[in-house]
């Protein structure tokens, strides 16, 4: 088991782990764009291009589940090594189809559906990994530095994939596989036994514990709605952005405007998330900055201007990081070791889950009641979920999370929650991280 640093440095571990993953999330955000226009290009059918996402969707909600029962059973290193290079083998194999034009609809999918998984299933493996190689004080810049690497991944890789459709297809999948490769090469230096290695047990039953854990605890039942919720309100932003303009070459300018806001914003408030982190208490942080999403949405939907209607997405879209890092301190800190995986797994399935259903339930609401009603109700759900993050978190964060019999706290994990409960029963400053941002964060999404 590797031993947590001692000195202020994040170290080498994680900057091998952190510069892997980035090189990975860059590639597969290209993928992610390349996949439905490949799919698209040769079908002529716009089904297809949807089939495509969707299996790719459907890959990351299949394995989240089993994906934290491996992370809290099985050697990070390895895992982490062995699904990189899953993934590059998988996108060579798509490239070398591709360029023999022999790539049919149905080994697109199943690629698509692969990596989805292979995806899904490195997430919880490098939350536990970073929680044995950062030093809990460096936590919450970690987090950051990982939130902004996925906003910043997720603005430049389309732009790439987009440039290298316009070539040829498989430079795409070519570029991914070799950033998999980059990514397992990193993951191979990587100190061994990253996190301890739980004992093992039924795939379904451990997984259950791990709901079970969450489920029971009242701080991380919010945390999983909080996250569900969010998701699902901006995920739906760019159909009220359409269906906002009025059409013509100015209002094509101004979606792409506001669409662009909405990632400069997510890659600002990743840079903040770890001062705001310090300073403020848990609760309180959590409750005001799910409030200024809230009052942004209010100004985005009253606002006519392009200018401040861009301004407010970026507001919102900040706010998301940081809720993010708040939420995911105390979660870390609250979960003992040997639940890492499953808990992280269990949240972000349910911050995922109904996410899908935004753009949908937007659209139906923006026809049947306009823009204004439709903003103003998800602007008043999230004042909700504000309130009710203040209160949950104000009156159980000093409660000690729920039994976990059977377990023992491996890793220094009982000294991780007496840290965080505090020596006199004091709400914890949050101080952690949560390194998979795209799991939760409302404005960050990759499913890498």
């Amino acid at each position: 088991m590797t031993a947590v640093p001692s000195g202020p440095a994040l170290g080498r571990p994680f900057w091998l782990l952190f510069g892997g993953e980035a090189a990975s999330a860059f590639g597969t955000s290209a993928s992610i764009v390349a996949l439905p226009v490949v799919a698209l290009q040769a079908s002529g059918d716009v089904r297809e291009a949807g089939l495509a996402s969707t299996a790719l969707s459907a890959g990351v909600l299949l394995a989240r589940l089993p994906a934290g029962v491996l992370a809290d059973r099985f050697d990070r290193r390895t895992l982490l090594f062995g699904g990189n290079l899953l993934g590059a083998a998988i996108l060579g194999t798509l490239a070398l189809v591709q360029a023999r034009d022999a790539l049919s609809l149905p080994v697109l999918t199943l690629a698509a559906l692969l990596l989805g998984m292979v995806g899904s299933t490195l997430s919880p493996a490098e939350n536990v990994a970073i929680r044995s190689f950062v030093h809990p004080d460096l936590l919450a810049r970690a987090l950051s530095l990982i939130q902004a690497r996925s906003a910043a991944t997720l603005i430049a890789g389309p732009a790439a994939g987009g440039a290298l459709l316009a070539t040829q297809p498989v430079w795409v999948f070519a570029l991914d596989a070799a950033t998999y490769l980059v990514a397992a090469v990193c993951m191979a230096a990587l100190p061994a036994r990253a996190g301890p290695v739980g004992v093992g047990q039924p795939t379904l039953k451990a997984a259950c514990e791990g709901l079970r854990f969450l489920w029971r605890s009242p701080f991380l039942r919010y945390a999983a709605v909080n996250a569900a919720v969010l998701n699902l309100v901006f995920n739906g932003l760019l159909i009220v952005v359409i269906a906002s303009a009025d059409g013509g070459a100015q209002a094509a300018l101004g979606i792409g405007a506001q669409t662009a806001a909405i990632g400069a914003g997510a890659l600002g408030g990743s840079l903040i998330a770890a001062p705001a982190a310090r300073r403020l208490p848990a609760a309180r942080g959590i409750a005001a900055s799910t409030g200024v999403v809230a009052v942004a949405l209010v100004g985005f939907a009253t606002v006519h201007d392009r200018g401040a209607a861009a301004f407010l997405l970026a507001l919102a879209s900040a706010c998301g990081p940081v809720v993010t890092v708040l939420l995911a301190t105390v979660q870390m800190r609250m979960t003992p070791a040997e639940l890492q995986g499953r808990v992280h797994s269990g949240t972000g399935f349910l911050a995922q889950a109904v996410s899908p259903l935004g753009p949908t339930l937007v659209a139906m609401s923006t026809r049947a009641f306009g823009i204004f009603p439709t903003v103003l109700g998800a602007a008043l759900m999230v004042v909700l979920l504000a309130l009710v993050g203040g209160v949950v978190t104000a009156r159980h964060l000093h409660v000690p999370p729920p039994d976990t019999a059977g377990h023992t706290t491996a890793d220094g994990a009982g000294a991780d929650r007496a840290e965080a409960l505090g020596t006199d029963g004091a709400e914890p400053t949050a101080t952690g991280h949560h390194p998979r941002a795209g799991d939760q964060n409302p404005t960050v999404r990759n499913y890498r």
